[in-house]
């Protein structure tokens, strides 16, 4: 099965890192079928690799809540999650409504559950969907 297809077949998020500073790596995510978009960030340091990544719905713990669980080859617990800044993510994914940087200029996003809330509502309904990883801090 080409990635064509794969992406044919499931719902498919995209991720594309457009900056990288300190810990903090911005991006946006969304999804080109119905054109749902939110801010991201990541932390530099834990990044997931780039390419074509299963997501399944898992639980995130320490929030108490669902979410989607990205399945990465030799790591665990990779999770889309609330958070405003990069040193709250451990490899994790967390959108945000909008986006900008605090006073000692370290990147963060802003509005992250209500992000997470939105983007849950397009997702709860899905037991797996694909996350397509494209990282053009270097273009």
């Amino acid at each position: 099965m080409t990635q064509d297809d794969k992406e044919e077949a499931h719902q498919v998020w995209h991720l594309r890192r457009e900056l990288k500073k300190g810990d903090a790596v911005w991006g946006e995510l969304y999804n080109k079928k119905d054109g749902h978009s939110f801010h991201s960030i990541e932390n530099s340091e834990t990044l997931i690799p780039e390419g074509l990544h299963p997501c399944i719905k898992d639980y995130y713990h320490r929030g108490d809540y669902p979410t989607f669980e990205i399945i990465v080859e030799g790591r665990d617990r990779l999770l889309f999650h609330a958070a405003n800044y990069a040193n709250e993510l451990e490899g994790c994914i967390a959108p945000g409504k909008d986006r900008g940087e605090t006073e000692d200029g370290r990147l963060a996003v802003w509005s992250s559950k209500k992000a997470f809330n939105e983007f849950w509502e397009i997702v709860k309904d899905e037991d797996s969907f694909l996350l397509l990883i494209k990282d053009e801090t270097n273009e």
